[in-house]
């Protein structure tokens, strides 16, 4: 009797610690603290974000919502509130499941969510071509019934960084082979590009979504040498389709990129842009202050928030905001760089590269050093949507720095 106890003690001990091993992949799990340098930054972006967004638009606001000047802050900080329940959720969840494969029919069939999320995401892009129309004919919004219209490839670009991310950790071993590392995800950029460019003429968000793909495919460890006369070839290929096209979008962006080339015209946002960041001076008109923002500078409280922030609290305050994103891509970057495995470091090398470009392009635009085409900044623009996706993206990369070797 005695021997049979010793022996089901040690079964009954292995079952335990099966039960409570660190590495086994969960939905959720409470194992590990959030990265909290991190997170300070997160939070600090998102109130001055609102707070920024409340002075730029409440003028526009006025005109747009029957005399209410708060009706955009409302919306805006609504979406960061739900948001924050979804960045706290997925601060829980185990950002490995994304990864995970899910057999169903006896192994029959098999699925990530990784692939799922990008193939919804691809139907939703899609979709737009029977979408909601905007002034210049472009179809980039759908409607919802009651919450109003959102913005499908802001959750395109989410999806291609989990799926380039699981796609590169799939294939870890063969990812410097041509048809593995370049072909198969040029294939899968060809149909993005087709849904971007021809269906919702969103060139500025398939620049975005290159430049996203070319650095996870490139931290990923893919062959470097085919990729120089494959880009050339296909950015040829761009051109040719475009001059054949008879397309001047991107060209009068680029032509009319000097506010004086025709100030009362078509460089008109430029030099009303150019102007509210030369009145800031070093200090600035001080909050609230701003003139431009009273219906001189166009969508100044979605592309052109940070014209309108620096008009107010001058160089100091521009270049804070500046280093604020900067330290915010370094500590991404070494959450990365310390994740676990490799799909974590993927992916959150893709959400800070993401957030870290698009305010960079933001602010070239507002400081007339790149072509206007409707980027908007990160927690700072209006967009409710836009807002929420960003938090749930931060959700993500606190999960990965839970499971992350920090100091």
């Amino acid at each position: 009797m005695q021997q049979a106890q010793t022996t089901r003690a040690p079964q009954g001990a292995v079952k335990d610690k099966k039960q409570k091993d660190p590495n086994r992949i969960r939905f959720f799990s409470a194992q590990g603290r959030v990265d909290m340098p991190m997170t300070v930054i997160i939070l600090v972006l998102l109130v001055f974000g609102i707070t920024m967004m409340f002075s730029a638009g409440h003028a526009q606001s006025y005109v747009d919502n029957d005399g209410d000047s708060y009706a955009y802050t409302v919306r805006q900080v609504v979406a960061a509130g739900i948001g924050l329940v979804g960045m706290i959720f997925l601060c829980f969840f185990d950002y490995r499941i994304l990864r995970h494969e899910f057999k169903w029919f006896g192994g029959r069939v098999k699925f990530t969510l990784a692939s799922l999320f990008l193939v919804i995401t691809l139907i939703l892009n899609f979709m737009c071509i029977f979408g909601v129309e905007a002034e210049a004919g472009q179809k980039r919004w759908l409607q919802i019934p009651v919450f109003g219209t959102f913005q499908p490839s802001d959750f395109l670009k989410i999806g291609l960084i989990i799926f380039m991310s699981y796609y590169i950790h799939k294939n870890a071993d063969n990812i410097r082979r041509f048809h593995i590392g370049i072909l198969k995800p040029l294939l899968l950029f060809v149909v993005v590009a087709i849904i971007m460019g021809r269906i919702q003429s969103h060139l500025s968000g398939l620049l975005i979504m290159t430049a996203i793909c070319g650095v996870i495919l490139f931290v990923g460890g893919i062959n470097m040498k085919p990729v120089i006369p494959v880009a050339i070839l296909a950015a040829a290929v761009i051109i040719i389709v475009i001059a054949l096209s008879g397309f001047t979008y991107f060209g009068d962006r680029v032509l009319y990129m000097d506010p004086l080339s025709e100030p009362g015209d078509r460089s008109f946002q430029n030099y009303q842009s150019a102007l509210a960041i030369g009145s800031g001076g070093i200090w600035g008109k001080g909050f609230g202050n701003s003139t431009q923002k009273y219906h001189y500078l166009p969508f100044a409280v979605n592309d052109f928030v940070y014209s309108i922030l620096v008009e107010e609290f001058g160089l100091i305050g521009g270049m804070a905001v500046m280093i604020l994103f900067v330290v915010f891509v370094m500590r991404g970057f070494v959450i990365a760089s310390n994740a676990e495995d490799r799909f974590g470091c993927l992916v959150a090398t893709g959400i800070t590269f993401h957030v870290g470009l698009q305010a960079l392009l933001n602010m070239g635009v507002c400081l007339c050093c790149i072509p206007n085409t409707g980027i908007s900044m990160p927690f700072f623009s209006y967009g409710g949507t836009a807002l929420m996706l960003q938090l749930w993206e931060m959700g993500l990369l606190l999960s990965i720095s839970k499971r992350a070797k920090l100091r």
